[in-house]
């Protein structure tokens, strides 16, 4: 019965292994080139029984440079592959080494490394990419992706800043936002700041419209009712700029056009309620 339970759990998910490389064409290296070397460094991680994890790919947020950084500072292990010197590979080994955390760099055989990266261990591998040679390089790869992370959790590991004395790293705020919750609040933000617009765009169109059918003189009093409402219900002022629309005889669909963010049915029913002069029935149908 144990081995029935046994043989119906889930096998246990690998850790992430992050890659660092070039993903286009540049130079004598075409998009094709690294498409294959990505699939020999994804065996070699598979073989040390993590999981490939490219460092750019990553569901919970859509800012890429974001998801980069976070993925270099937490992932357990990360290979990098620095061949043909590429700028963007080259800024992210940065990053990595300035975290203190355990890289595995590789390099094809034509390609030169700076001096103060090539004191850093390294595995070469050949650049055609050789059927013996690399499978050779993948077996070695592996080994050390496993030995590196024994180091780290021994405390045998020495991070390459840690060679040049004492220094002070940076580390990424740990708090995190699942992509989903990410995009609500953004719009929310969104919402709130385009609603706020709206109601700023519909007390100037009532502002305008009410101040044709009021006295010059009644401007200031106008003003102070709108200040002091936060909505645009019936204000004192909205209710006086009805009343004299309506005794002028404009209809309703026009005092509704006119007050702005009010209904026609809104207007009849708030007349009614003020015992205006009932309209004909030709004028409640405009």
């Amino acid at each position: 019965m144990a081995d029935a339970d046994d043989s119906t759990q889930k096998p246990k998910k690998a850790a992430p292994c992050g890659i660092v490389m070039p993903i286009a064409g540049f130079g004598e290296y075409d998009a094709q080139h690294w498409l294959e070397v990505r699939g020999i460094l994804e065996r070699a991680i598979s073989k040390a029984e993590y999981h490939p994890a490219p460092v750019w790919e990553r569901s919970e947020t859509d800012i890429i440079q974001g998801r980069i950084v976070r993925n270099l500072y937490e992932y357990e292990v990360v290979v990098c592959d620095i061949s043909g010197l590429n700028p963007n590979v080259m800024f992210e080994l940065g990053l990595r080494l300035a975290f203190k955390k355990p890289v595995v760099i590789t390099v094809d055989d034509e390609t030169k490394i700076p001096f103060d990266t090539n004191v850093i261990e390294h595995l070469i591998y050949n650049r055609g990419l050789h059927f013996q040679k690399t499978e050779s390089f993948i077996d070695r790869l592996s080994e050390r992706i496993t030995n590196v992370v024994q180091m780290s959790k021994n405390g045998s590991y020495v991070a390459y800043i840690d060679a040049l004395g004492a220094f002070s790293t940076f580390e990424p705020n740990p708090q995190k936002v699942e992509f989903d919750q990410f995009v609500l609040d953004k719009l929310e933000q969104i919402s709130a700041n385009v609603s706020r617009l709206r109601r700023d765009q519909d007390e100037s169109r009532w502002m305008m419209n009410a101040l044709k059918h009021q006295p010059l003189n009644a401007l200031a009093n106008l003003g102070a009712a709108t200040s002091e409402s936060e909505g645009l219900g019936w204000t004192e002022a909205r209710t006086k700029a009805l009343v004299n629309m309506w005794n002028e005889g404009m209809t309703t669909s026009q005092i509704a056009e006119n007050l702005g963010n009010v209904s026609r049915n809104a207007v009849i029913g708030k007349a009614h309620r003020l015992g205006l002069k009932p309209r004909p029935n030709s004028e409640l149908g405009d």
